[in-house]
């Protein structure tokens, strides 16, 4: 099977897809068929690409590809069986998502939610300052007894993390809440798989919600002006030569299985650097001899 044919299935595998889940879950990137190019990298809007593994398919977006801006951030994954495609995937336990080198993300900048899981879980975004909301979107799980079911999320941000609440307390009692811990440029999320928050053991005594889709956008949000402005997510000081920031993301699972695959964003040097690379290319100047 040559390149460009792998390629071009890749490509017809993720629009199929994507047409389905935009009509049962309103909207997202799926999918499903992943597994026939597991290991592959696969087109993604905006020129961003996304990376599949055995797993998942996950698709990391920006909203401009210009260095050190502002700029809305995207996450949308799927997940499935790669052995039986009528299966649910394991349950996911744990994300890892490394932003590119330089990446800054700023709590200080918008208010922050104090609320506690408790408080979460009780009266779900009413807990957070309005000001603290920096993002939303929406999962769809399987939870055991109550079959798949699709909630909206909301994104809060909170002293060093980023707080997710998953509006499912009309249908399961209580809403979710997923805490992504920020260490620089790395956010560490650990996803609970227990309708009361936790894992099994200590949460109860077996996954309870398996994670079929989820899909996040976080705002851009800017304070101040002229030297005093400050960004909650801005981007690299820099782009690479290759053009592209590289963002992987780790995926543990509840069989012990643990995946990484890489999401590439396309961007473009600023002014900046143009000149320097400019400059490697420019021919010496011909250095005139006196005349003798």
């Amino acid at each position: 099977m040559t390149l460009a044919w792998q390629r071009l299935m890749s490509a017809i595998v993720v629009r199929g897809e994507l047409l389905r889940w935009r009509a049962s879950a309103g909207l997202g990137l799926a999918a499903m068929l992943g597994l026939l190019c597991a290991g592959l990298t696969v087109p993604s809007r905006a020129g961003a690409i996304a990376g599949v593994g055995p797993h998942e398919t996950v698709d990391i977006t920006t909203s401009t590809e210009r260095p050190n801006t502002s700029a809305t951030l995207g996450f949308a994954a799927t997940y499935r069986n790669p052995t039986d495609p009528n299966a649910d995937p394991p349950p996911l336990r744990r994300l890892v998502i490394s932003l590119p080198g330089g990446t800054r993300i700023d709590t200080s900048v918008p208010a922050r939610c104090t609320a506690s899981d408790e408080q979460l879980r009780l009266i779900g975004d009413a807990a957070c300052p309005p000001a603290s909301r920096v993002g939303s979107g929406q999962v769809t799980v399987d939870i055991t007894g109550l079959g798949k079911m699709t909630f909206k999320t909301t994104r809060f941000n909170g002293p060093d993390q980023q707080i997710e609440v998953v509006e499912s307390g009309n249908a399961v009692g209580s809403n979710g809440v997923i805490r992504a811990y920020i260490h620089g440029t790395t956010l560490d999320a650990p996803v609970p798989t227990c309708l009361t928050g936790g894992q099994p053991p200590t949460g109860c005594p077996f996954d309870q919600v398996t994670v079929l889709s989820n899909q996040l956008t976080t705002m851009p949000i800017t304070v101040g002006h002229g030297k005093s402005r400050r960004s909650y997510g801005t981007t690299p000081p820099t782009c690479p030569h290759s053009h592209t920031w590289r963002t992987p993301v780790t995926f543990h699972y509840a069989d012990g299985t643990v995946e990484t695959v890489v999401s590439t964003q396309p961007c473009k040097p600023s002014v900046r650097q143009r000149p320097r690379d400019r400059d490697r290319w420019r021919k010496r100047p011909h250095t005139r001899h006196p005349e003798r």
